[in-house]
Formats: C-alpha cells, sequence, structure tokens
C-alpha cells in the first residue's frame, strides 16, 4: 500500500501532538515523573517540519500534467499568519497585562515588571530565543528573578518562524530551477521536457538539502551543548536538524512507494517508547539538546513513518482516540496558555505550588484555550473574509496590539521609577555614616559581635513594625541597573567574565601605585565587598586586586559546568595569587543554605581554600533576606518588619565552626554579622539605605557606607601578617612581569 502523503489527515498525527503538548505540560507543572518533558517541543518541531514540508512539497510537486508548481512564498505566509498570530496575539496581550497587575500592581516582584515585560516585547517580535540567549548568561539578572518568565516558552515558537524564514525560500529556489522550460529557438520543434527525469532531480536536491542541513544541524548541536548549552537550546541552527528530520518524512511521504506494514507497526511501538523514555529519564542536569535529542526526534520519526501505511496492532489507532484528538486539535492554544497560568499565580501566591494544585491550573488553561480555539483561532484562521490584502493587514495591527500591551505597562514602570529616584535623592541627604559600635573596634567573634548603632535602631523599629522610612536609597531605578549590569566599581574587564571566559584582566584599584596588595578571591559575594574594600585602599593606602568570578560557589569551584568553567577560573586566580605575593588574600564566597546545613565540610573546604591562597583572610558571609527588597519596599503600607528577615538557624553554627577553624589554623576571620543583624533580626533599611539589592547581594551604596567599618578591623591584620614576618624581604611581581622589591616590612609604620 503506497504511504498517505504529508498532507492527508493524520489523526494519529493529532494523538502525538496532544502527548507533545502534555509532556511540556505536566513536565512545568513538576509532575515528578515527568523531568524530561521538555522533550515534547523537539516532537513539535518534527511534527512541524513534517506538516509544513508537505505543504510546501504538493504545491512543489502539484503542477499539471506532471510539471512542477511554484512555491508560493505569498500564500504560505499568509497562512503561517492565519494560523499563528490570532491566538499568539491574544495570549500575549493577556499576558502582559496580567503581569503587569502581579508583579507591579500587587508588588510581588516589582523590579521584575520590566524584565518580564521585556520578554514578552521579544516574544511579539518573534526573537524571543535571541532575547533568552543574551540574557541567559547574565549571571545577576538571572539571580533577581523568583520565577520564570510567563513568556519563556515562546522561545519555541520564534525558533519555528526563524525556520520558516528560511526553508520555503530554499523550495521555492529547487522547484523554480528545475522547473525552468528552455526557450525555442526559431525553427525549431518545440523542445519536449521529460517532467519526471525533472521531478527525481527536484527531489533528490531537497533530499540532499535536507541531509546536509540535518549533519551540520546535528553536528552543531553536540557541539554547542556541549560548550553553551544555555544558549544551544534556544537556537534556531542547533534545533534546524528536528525539522529537517520531519522535513525529510514529508518527501518520502511525497514520493508514494510501498512500505511494509508490519515492521512499521514494530518502529511505532518502539518510536512511541522512545519519546516516553526520554519524557522519563531526562531531567534538567541532562546535556540537551546535543545527542540527547536524538531520542525523542527519532521516536517520533518513526512513529510519523509507521502511520503512513497504518497496520492492525499499530500505534496509530490509540493515538487516534477522541480525547487525544481533541486536546491536539488545541494544542497550540493550550501550549500558549499554560504557562502563563502556571507562573503569574505562582507569582502572585509567591511560591511554586505543589502538583495537584498545578493540575488544577492546567485544567483552567485547558478550559482557556478550548474557548479560544472554538471563538477566535479558528474563526479568524478559516474566515473568508481575512484573506487577501486583510491578511497582510491583520499581520502588523496584531504585531502592534502585542508591543503596545507591553510597551504602555513600561512606560507607567519607568514613570514610577522617576518618582522613586527623586525620593531617593532626597533621602542621601538624611544618611549618615555608620558609626562602629563602642568598645569594639575590632571585632573578633564570628557570631557574637555588637551589632553597630544604627543596625541595632533598625532592628528595634523592625520588631516594634514601625513605618518604612519614605525616602529610600538607593531608587528602585538604580536598583534595576544593578540587577542587571551590576559592576560593584570594578571597571570593565577586571575580573573575569560570566560564562566560559575563565580569565579577565589583573587590575590594581583603590591605590594603583601602593607596592601593598591585597587580592579578593571568591564569587560574586566577594564582588559585592569592593567598594567597601575599595574605599578602605584608599584611605590606608594598599592596592585591590579583584579575582573573583560569578557563579563559582565554592561547591563548584573544582568543576568545569557547562559554560561555567570554574574549575579552569579557580586554578587561574590561584595562579595569579602568586604572582602578586599579596599581603592579604581575602576570600568571600557565598553561603548557601546548602553549605549553612553542612558547617563541618563547609569549614573544611574554607581551610582548604585559605590555605591555598597567599596570607588568606576568611571574609564572612553576611545573612540574606528571605524575599525580594525591591518588592517589600515597593509594596503599599510595608513596614520595617514586613522587610525584615529572621538569622537563619543554620548560620550560627557555621560561624562557630569557622571560628573553630580560624582559632587552630591561625587564618584570620572578619565577621560581618555586626553589620546586618541584631538579636536575631536582619532588617533591609538602615537609615534610609537599603542593605540588600536581591535576596543575597547588598547595595553598592550599602557597601561604600561599610569602607570605613571594614578598614579599622582590616588595619590590624594586615599588621599582625606583616609582623609574623609572611611578607618580609619577599620578591613580588608586578603585573607585567618585572620584579620590585616589596616594601611590606614597613607596613607597621606604614599604618
Amino acid at each position: 500500500m503506497p504511504p498517505r502523503g504529508p498532507t492527508a489527515k493524520r489523526d494519529d498525527l493529532q494523538g502525538v501532538r496532544a502527548l507533545a503538548v502534555l509532556l511540556v505540560a505536566l513536565g512545568h507543572a513538576n509532575v515528578p515523573f515527568l523531568r524530561g518533558g521538555y522533550v515534547g517541543v523537539d516532537v513539535f518541531f518534527v511534527l512541524s517540519g513534517y506538516f509544513i514540508t508537505g505543504i510546501l512539497l504538493r504545491d512543489g510537486f502539484g503542477g499539471e500534467r506532471g510539471a512542477l508548481g511554484r512555491v508560493s512564498i505569498r500564500r504560505f505566509y499568509a497562512r503561517r499568519a492565519r494560523r499563528i498570530l490570532p491566538a499568539a496575539c491574544l495570549t500575549l496581550v493577556t499576558a502582559s497585562i496580567a503581569t503587569f497587575v502581579v508583579y507591579d500592581l500587587m508588588g510581588r516582584d516589582f523590579l521584575g515588571t520590566k524584565v518580564v515585560l521585556e520578554d514578552a516585547f521579544a516574544a511579539s517580535l518573534f526573537f524571543a530565543n535571541i532575547h533568552f540567549i543574551a540574557t541567559a548568561n547574565n549571571y545577576f539578572a538571572a539571580a533577581t528573578a523568583t520565577m520564570p518568565s510567563p513568556f519563556q516558552h515562546f522561545w519555541s515558537l520564534s525558533v519555528e518562524e526563524q525556520f520558516y524564514l528560511v526553508w520555503p525560500s530554499l523550495l521555492a529556489i529547487v522547484f523554480l530551477v528545475c522547473g525552468v522550460r528552455r526557450r525555442r529557438r526559431r525553427g525549431r520543434r518545440p523542445v519536449e521536457v521529460d517532467w519526471a527525469r525533472r521531478r527525481r532531480i527536484a527531489t533528490w536536491v531537497i533530499g540532499l538539502l535536507i541531509a546536509a542541513g540535518c549533519a551540520l544541524s546535528l553536528l552543531l548541536s553536540i557541539r554547542e551543548t556541549a560548550s553553551d548549552p544555555q544558549a544551544a537550546y534556544f537556537s534556531t541552527p542547533v534545533r534546524a536538524w528536528e525539522f529537517g528530520c520531519g522535513a525529510g518524512l514529508a518527501l518520502l511521504a511525497a514520493r508514494p512507494r510501498p512500505l511494509p506494514r508490519i515492521p512499521l507497526a514494530v518502529l511505532g511501538w518502539l518510536g512511541l517508547a522512545m519519546v516516553a523514555a526520554a519524557s522519563y529519564l531526562y531531567s534538567s542536569h541532562t546535556a540537551f539538546p546535543g545527542d540527547a535529542a536524538l531520542l525523542p526526534v527519532i521516536g517520533t520519526g518513526l512513529i510519523v513513518l509507521a502511520g503512513m501505511a497504518p497496520a492492525r496492532g499499530g500505534v496509530g489507532r490509540p493515538l487516534a482516540i477522541r480525547p487525544l484528538t481533541y486536546i491536539g486539535d488545541r494544542s497550540y492554544a493550550f501550549y500558549l496558555w499554560h504557562y502563563p497560568m502556571l507562573t503569574l499565580v505562582w507569582e502572585a501566591v509567591g511560591h511554586v505550588l505543589p502538583v495537584g494544585e498545578n493540575l488544577g491550573l492546567l485544567a483552567a488553561a485547558f478550559a482557556i484555550s478550548a474557548f479560544t480555539y472554538a471563538c477566535f483561532e479558528n474563526p479568524l484562521r478559516f474566515a473568508r473574509w481575512l484573506r487577501g490584502w486583510r491578511t497582510a493587514v491583520m499581520v502588523p495591527i496584531s504585531m502592534s496590539a502585542s508591543v503596545c500591551a507591553v510597551m504602555v505597562p513600561i512606560g507607567i514602570f519607568d514613570a514610577s521609577l522617576a518618582s522613586q529616584a527623586a525620593a531617593a535623592h532626597r533621602a542621601q541627604a538624611q544618611v549618615r555614616r555608620l558609626a562602629p559600635a563602642k568598645h569594639q573596634p575590632d571585632p573578633t567573634n564570628l557570631w557574637k559581635s555588637t551589632p553597630i548603632p544604627a543596625v541595632g535602631v533598625a532592628a528595634r523599629e523592625a520588631r516594634r513594625g514601625v513605618s518604612l522610612p519614605k525616602d529610600i536609597t538607593p531608587s528602585l531605578g538604580e536598583l534595576e541597573r544593578e540587577n542587571t549590569y551590576i559592576g560593584y566599581e570594578i571597571p570593565k574587564g577586571c575580573q573575569p567574565r560570566f560564562g566560559n571566559h575563565a580569565t579577565g584582566r589583573i587590575c590594581r584599584l583603590g591605590d594603583p601605585t601602593s607596592k601593598h596588595v591585597v587580592a579578593v578571591v571568591g564569587d560574586s559575594h566577594a564582588g559585592m565587598w569592593m567598594p567597601a574594600l575599595i574605599s578602605a585602599a584608599r584611605a590606608d593606602g594598599f592596592a585591590v586586586v579583584p579575582l573573583d568570578k560569578p557563579g563559582c560557589i565554592l561547591t563548584v569551584i573544582h568543576r568545569n559546568l557547562p559554560s561555567w568553567p570554574c574549575a579552569t577560573w579557580y586554578q587561574w586566580a590561584l595562579h595569579a595569587d602568586r604572582r602578586l605575593h599579596p599581603l592579604a588574600t581575602i576570600v568571600e564566597f557565598q553561603f548557601t543554605s546548602a553549605l549553612q546545613a553542612s558547617p563541618a565540610s563547609t569549614t573544611s573546604t574554607l581551610r582548604t581554600v585559605l590555605g591555598q591562597v597567599r596570607h588568606g583572610v576568611l571574609l564572612t558571609d553576611p545573612p540574606g533576606q528571605n524575599q525580594q527588597p525591591s518588592s517589600c519596599i515597593a509594596r503599599s503600607g510595608a513596614t520595617m518588619g514586613d522587610c525584615s528577615s529572621r538569622l537563619p538557624s543554620t548560620y550560627v553554627p557555621l560561624m562557630k565552626s569557622l571560628a573553630r577553624m580560624s582559632a587552630r589554623s591561625h587564618y584570620p576571620a572578619i565577621p560581618t554579622l555586626q553589620w546586618f543583624c541584631a538579636k536575631g533580626t536582619c532588617p533591609m533599611v538602615v537609615d534610609h539605605t537599603l542593605t540588600m539589592r536581591d535576596r543575597s547581594h547588598f547595595t553598592m551604596e550599602y557597601s561604600r557606607l561599610l569602607g570605613p567599618l571594614i578598614a579599622p578591623v582590616l588595619k590590624p591584620i594586615l599588621g599582625r601578617l606583616e609582623r609574623r614576618g609572611h611578607h618580609a624581604q619577599s620578591v613580588a611581581t608586578t603585573l607585567d612581569g618585572r620584579p620590585v622589591v616589596d616594601g611590606s616590612a614597613r607596613w607597621a609604620t606604614y599604618f
């Protein structure tokens, strides 16, 4: 029996669409046995390549009397616009308004408002995948996000539309070239065209294009996934081979040949098992797409192939049952609606909901999808009046509506930031210099140091529920810039960059002319101390050299993660530290909840790091906040108590363990608790100054205020290191490799 053509009605493939969208939706709902549900997108890509290429081949091979036809690019994009735009634009407009309400008006994540709406803007213009590639490597921007973007799933739609900017044109060129008739010369008979031969040539050319494109794309996918999986996941060239597999099947179906039924029936069940295995076995830790995508893609291809010659006992019949085809018909609308439904509700309640409640949200999303399909998507898709020039007009109108739904809330948000900036300017005049606690110029106790007066006052106000100060600095606009482009006063290029960049330019900050060097090694939490350390360095005349790398927390400094070579950076930092011959090397890493819960192993790891750097000094990581500061201070009627956190119960045991290590090993340790908490309360706002820019990094403004406090703590430590003779008569190496005589023997008198 000849196979069914690629444009034939295939109820079994509607069932496959249903399975694909259910895999994606249930995976997003955190169903535990579908951690790899994201492979449903790959199933969609194969089906899309099959159906869309089938439509194009029908035009190309469908000429009269066996001749080759022409692929109408105009007609193709008109069909795509009527199919894709109505439901997508409706979802974008609705979700953008809901985002503004939840993030801004409800105050759930005030500074996240613009970030998420920018995602919607990218989705409106079908470059969401490129946008997410550009933002995926921004560690600080990612760290501020409390929930996934409601528009993140639009990346796949962008990939699909970008692929179809190229593929139809290639097919149109092939059919145009192969279908050109020779001109008849004067006095000669008309040249008979061998259309059968030309159809074979066109078939071979298209087949070679598909094979070559798939091979190159798959090789690129494997390479990019190994080096930069975040970018590879969203990349159109990396995903092109998945569409190509579907296109190859469409070409096979367009050139009918007998296919054996029984082997295909077996292959169909095998394909379904492959897709199911990928969704069950894969997880967020799987290097995907890469060669891991072969399992679901080939599995989908086998299902499509098996359905070309359906046989009794094959996979086609169970896939074509009415419930699955019903979901499959509405799969596009359901895919669009399900993710905003989940993420916006999560954001509104402040946490990810359990699986049972997520399934209820999916049911609500499907109900909306069914209504959209019946009353909006299908009526516009098949409306006779929406043809010709009206379709051409619909495209800019639809996209403009989406863009306006995004830009209007962004404009309102920016206006709010402007008013906040004026209030913050007034607050700067009220901020006083932080003073140390009396009789404690050199705090040495890591968990019992007396809080500084300003923190003590703020903690008492938090316990009494006093209203937040009217004017707070930095402004929310400045906070937004810090969260996105934060550099903590480190000049561009003076620290290892995000992602694959393992090394950076070594720079002397503070007093760059000084021969006395203090190096700083750690993750982004080391970097956040740079304004304070630079202030201390300028006051006391030493140079500060940052060797930190954001994202390389203590648990991964000996591993090269995909697109994040922390082990390479750490070895570089140790080598640079040895070459610098610093008077001291400050070590500061984020104390995550996991590290705090394991004080013995954390202490052991830190002791190893302190022993590997030159003259290690531990700067303890302060406690963070349990909510986003920007959202709290932007909330109407918020109090100091609302915008404060309790000291984690695991923090003090870790400090005690570190104190014992410091006493036994003689590595100096600097406490920081007294600058952030008092009697178990850690306020966000201290004397009109917002301490934290997100849950764990403090603001540049507060870091600058800490400069005069850390200087007198650091000074005696450096003096003791000099008196021990660690630096006496040593030879340092300047950054350009020339040796100079170290002047650290004069350090004690210098202070």
